[in-house]
């Protein structure tokens, strides 16, 4: 007999990995505990000493055996928590996970790991009805590459994993877009992130200062993982132009470093001595960084501006009250919610000059840089609250669930 209030949820990342849809599957999952959901995850182990079962906040997690990719299978993106946990050993692990809890309903989130075969696959062995959240889409910046993820995704991911799905959640209007292209005829709902910063203790704050050289500077912070899609290439060559009319400017970037590039460029002086490279930092240090940072900039570069999401390290730093510069499609939650010099700055993509002056005239205006950061909040406040996402993510639930 299934539990009507109990979801599984496959997610390859999970904290303590650090990363965009770690910290948001996290989020939901302590969200629905609070609306007397069980929660179980099913996630892969690939930190040393987390445990392989615990519960945090109400929810029950299972971190099962990975093996680690070798850095050249990794394509460039050579995070350390890449792995393998799709065999006959986790298999069994899984079966006996999902006898004990008897969820009704499976919340896979991403569809090109590998935990997606193992979700899959028990939604056919045990009949749950599966709902897929795709938080990015499968793209690399090498055309080669990514004419072969294309043809992975049209002829494997496509009918073994995402048709499978009975709704697919898009977190914004692009990936909806891009779901609706690429794998046909499929419900879809769109649930956007839910945006939640809790308070840093000044303690902390007063750390990262010193840790990074921070007092007397004017720091424009850059939050997630340099990979090829999100290479900062911008950002480096603008540092030199911004430091000609700021001179105590900084650039901290926070995040694993997998590409070469950062280390290229930084051999230009002019570069180097503008530029932080911090390295993956906890949520909580990370939430630091937001309360006194000047201005928070970076985009990815996997597609044109008019296709691209803000991530949830931008709506984080809305949610701080930050001006936020971005090559993004405006109209990615709907019309109206995102107006350019209003709550948020658009630029666009290969114009470190362009960018550098719009850098040094936020700097410079503090008025305005802080009144686009207040409506920026109001923004995260209105449209992103974790109880409405909670509740939109449970109707569909609830939707998928009646119509079995």
């Amino acid at each position: 007999m299934t539990n009507s209030k109990c979801v599984c949820v496959f997610s390859n990342f999970y904290p303590p990995v650090m990363s965009g849809s770690s910290v948001q599957v996290e989020g939901l999952c302590r969200e629905l505990v609070k609306q007397d959901w069980d929660v179980v995850v099913i996630s892969a182990r690939v930190v040393d000493g987390s445990a392989a079962y615990e519960v945090v906040d109400g929810v029950h997690i299972y971190r099962l055996p990975s093996l680690r990719l070798p850095k050249a299978m990794t394509l460039g993106f050579n995070f350390p928590w890449l792995g393998i946990t799709f065999k006959p050993a986790n298999i069994k692990r899984i079966n006996r996970i999902l006898e004990k809890h008897q969820p009704s309903i499976v919340h896979l989130h991403n569809y090109m790991f590998d935990l997606a075969l193992s979700a899959a696959y028990m939604c056919q062995i045990y009949k749950f009805p599966m709902v897929l959240t795709i938080h990015t889409y499968l793209r690399h910046p090498s055309p080669l590459i990514n004419a072969v993820f294309y043809l992975v995704e049209q002829l494997f991911l496509k009918g073994m994993i995402v048709r499978k799905a009975k709704c697919v959640i898009c977190p914004d209007m692009n990936v909806m877009d891009y779901t609706r292209r690429e794998f046909g005829d499929i419900s879809t709902a769109l649930v956007p992130y839910g945006i939640h910063l809790s308070k840093a203790p000044t303690s902390t704050k007063v750390d990262l200062k010193k840790r990074f050289g921070l007092d007397g500077k004017r720091v424009i912070l850059s939050v997630g993982h340099l990979h090829p899609m999100r290479n900062r290439k911008d950002l480096f060559l603008a540092m030199p132009y911004v430091l000609k009319d700021i001179p105590n400017a900084v650039l901290l970037v926070v995040g694993d470093v997998s590409i070469r590039l950062p280390d290229e460029l930084m051999k230009n002086d002019e570069i180097n001595r503008a530029v932080i490279l911090a390295g993956s930092l906890q949520h909580a240090e990370v939430s630091a960084l937001l309360s006194f940072a000047d201005i928070e900039v970076h985009w990815l570069n996997q597609d044109k501006p008019e296709k691209t999401s803000l991530g949830i390290a931008s709506l984080e730093a809305m949610s701080a009250g930050l001006t936020v510069i971005a090559a993004a499609n405006p109209d990615t939650y709907g019309k109206g919610v995102l107006t350019n010099s209003e709550n948020i700055v658009i630029v666009e993509p290969n114009q470190p000059q362009d960018l550098a002056q719009v850098i040094g005239d936020l700097l410079r205006d503090d008025a305005r840089r802080k009144a686009i950061g207040a409506h920026a909040r109001r923004t995260i406040i209105n449209h992103f609250s974790w109880d409405s996402v909670c509740k939109q993510t449970l109707d569909v639930y609830t939707s998928v669930i009646e119509k079995k």
